[in-house]
């Protein structure tokens, strides 16, 4: 069992407190708000960074020997030594140092944690093997041929750090080479809304500058529009002109941000024309089109203007828009997100509130008006909106049948034994015997712990088992047959959630889909190399300009990560730091602020 001991941290210090090391050492706590020490069930300390847990909270002493043995056993030539990516407070790193001899270089980037470390670890019993450092930038002039570990819960925390880490020392470029800034194009409405807030979250999460454009501030604006006038014409000129003013207003927002992409979905006020003109200014569009192709047929303009065309469905569609000449579709299912559709509860929890016997969530389609009411002796209760008042079947809504958040949808989910999932149709009565694409309710179900019951899509089984993971059905009647066996089947359900559970972990989260989109861009040639808005400047060429100079060599090496950057990037990265500021960056925060004067 360890516990933290102020004379350890005192000899660590007198033995790796050298330089700007020994400045972060010595300096207070600056975010101490973000996190928490907890004592874990075998005894040790464990810690939460904005309430992730970086390690085991029953036994992290195990779980950092396991880590440390599954290093050893990867081990190729043992004469190399190991880069280890995270610190944590440093279980895996100990027990690494107890089975290896060699020589072992920690990155850790976040002065907290490793303070923190420093305290609990006696380091300095290692200090001729052992050397640690916390900016990427000192990552130059490591000896080739380490192998890199990744401790992954601290790699989530900077992201962006552990990135630029890896491109130094690996050499080449990935996916991950850049942190991107990217721009989402929410839709006004829609179920593409809540997807399109998940994508920005997720890209923030992999360590990208996203901002969020939320075309939902004129949802009420563009209704407004229907009830001043009964006249067609003008209603459709009213729209065209409403059209316009948001093209402006995004354009206004492009020329803000300065992005490297900007991401659209369905619905997003992205007309051909306005894709056209952020194309003439060399940002690349990528479209999601989370919508049923055979429905909603305006992606037929969309598509060829798009660097990426990411869909829902394939069979049919793919290889007709292939036919075509168009290589830039991709099949990409939508996905759950991690931070929403989680099986943990809330502390606002309200079980009695959100949850039924047999619960359903989901807006009031046609198909679904008709097979529901079917249902309601089983005990169903229905969440959402645009349900008909004056059916009798809205006897059964909640909440009198106002929209549902996520989180409030999530809630149904984890509280409900048995969750009822019916695809949406315009023009079938019950269940669509053409279905293909997989909706997000089914991974927010299972990314929430929830057992569901669904109707059968031809494009379910590449992502769960009938089964083992879910329950299918086809019609009315195989759907009662199997609420009414799961209800006295609990262990079953149980099982059966776990495992959905466990699989949208590992497939099927939000964050999994961005990072193969990405890397479908990357592959395609996309990189973050724009220069078009005014201030932006490419890195590689400043740095060649900074030659003969290695302290501004230096400092601009800390943003190759960005690809191009601008004095605002150069603020900002300067000002993340901890480390005293030197006179190349007291010079960039004074040009800085004289810019800002001058353009007040």
């Amino acid at each position: 069992m360890w516990q933290f001991d102020e004379n350890v941290f005192q000899k660590n210090l007198e033995t790796f407190g050298r330089g700007p090391l020994r400045e972060i050492l010595v300096r207070p706590d600056r975010n101490r708000e973000r996190w928490e020490i907890l004592t874990s069930k075998e005894g040790s300390p464990t810690l939460l960074w904005d309430n992730t847990s970086l390690h085991s909270r029953y036994d992290p002493v195990t779980e950092g020997e396991r880590w440390a043995d599954g290093a050893m056993a990867s081990l190729v030539n043992p004469s190399q030594g190991f880069l280890v990516m995270g610190l944590g407070l440093g279980y895996h790193l100990f027990s690494l140092l107890e089975r290896f001899q060699g020589q072992v270089v920690l990155f850790e980037p976040i002065p907290d944690i490793l303070r923190a470390s420093f305290r609990l670890f006696p380091w300095y019993l290692f200090s001729d093997r052992l050397s640690i450092f916390t900016d990427p930038s000192g990552t130059r002039g490591l000896p080739r041929g380490y192998s890199v570990l990744s401790h992954a819960p601290s790699e989530k925390l900077r992201p962006d750090l552990y990135r630029s880490v890896r491109k130094i020392y690996e050499g080449g470029e990935t996916p991950w080479t850049y942190q991107l800034r990217v721009l989402v194009i929410s839709p006004v409405s829609g179920g593409s809304y809540p997807i399109a807030r998940s994508v920005y979250h997720s890209l923030n999460r992999l360590g990208h500058r996203t901002s969020f454009f939320d075309a939902a501030v004129f949802e009420s604006s563009l209704r407004a529009i229907g009830t001043q006038t009964r006249i067609d014409l003008h209603r459709a000129q009213l729209r065209g002109l409403f059209q316009g003013f948001l093209s402006e207003m995004i354009l206004a927002r492009i020329l803000s941000d300065k992005p490297d992409l900007v991401i659209g979905l369905a619905q997003s006020p992205l007309p051909p024309d306005l894709i056209e003109k952020i194309r003439e200014m060399g940002v690349p569009v990528a479209y999601w089109f989370v919508e049923d192709f055979r429905i909603a047929t305006y992606w037929e303009r969309i598509v060829p203007l798009v660097t990426s065309f990411a869909v829902i469905q394939k069979e049919e569609w793919i290889p007709a828009l292939e036919a075509r000449g168009l290589s830039n579709v991709l099949y990409l299912p939508t996905g759950a997100d991690p931070e929403i559709f989680r099986p943990d509860k809330g502390p606002d929890e309200d079980p009695d509130r959100y949850s039924a016997p047999l619960a359903f969530m989901g807006a009031g389609y046609y198909n679904r008006q008709h097979f529901l009411r079917h249902l309601v002796d089983l005990g169903l209760s229905i969440w959402g909106a645009d349900w008909d008042p004056g059916d009798p079947l809205f006897r059964h809504v909640r909440e009198e049948g106002r929209r549902i958040t996520p989180y409030e949808a999530a809630q149904i989910y984890r509280n409900s034994p048995i969750n009822l999932n019916l695809h949406s149709s315009v023009y079938h009565r019950g269940v669509n015997p053409d279905g293909d694409f997989v909706n997000p309710r089914t991974f927010e179900i299972a990314g929430c712990g929830g057992f569901q019951i669904v109707d059968r899509r031809s494009l379910l089984p590449e992502v769960y088992e009938a089964g083992e993971e879910i329950a299918v059905f086809d019609d009315e009647d195989s759907c009662r047959k199997l609420v009414k066996h799961y209800r006295s089947h609990e262990g079953e359900r149980r099982e059966m959630a776990s495992r959905a559970l466990a699989r949208t972990r590992r497939e099927h989260t939000i964050d999994s889909r961005m990072e193969q989109w990405l890397s479908v861009l990357f592959d395609q040639g996309f990189r973050p190399k724009n220069t078009f808005f005014p201030g932006r400047q490419d890195v590689d060429s400043l740095l060649a300009d900074a030659a003969g100079d290695p302290e501004l060599s230096g400092f601009l090496d800390r943003f190759r990560s960005l690809g191009t950057v601008d004095l605002e990037d150069l603020e900002r990265g300067i000002r993340l730091r901890e480390s005293p500021i030197t006179e190349t960056e007291a010079a960039v925060l004074l040009l800085r602020e004289f810019v800002r004067e001058v353009g007040a």
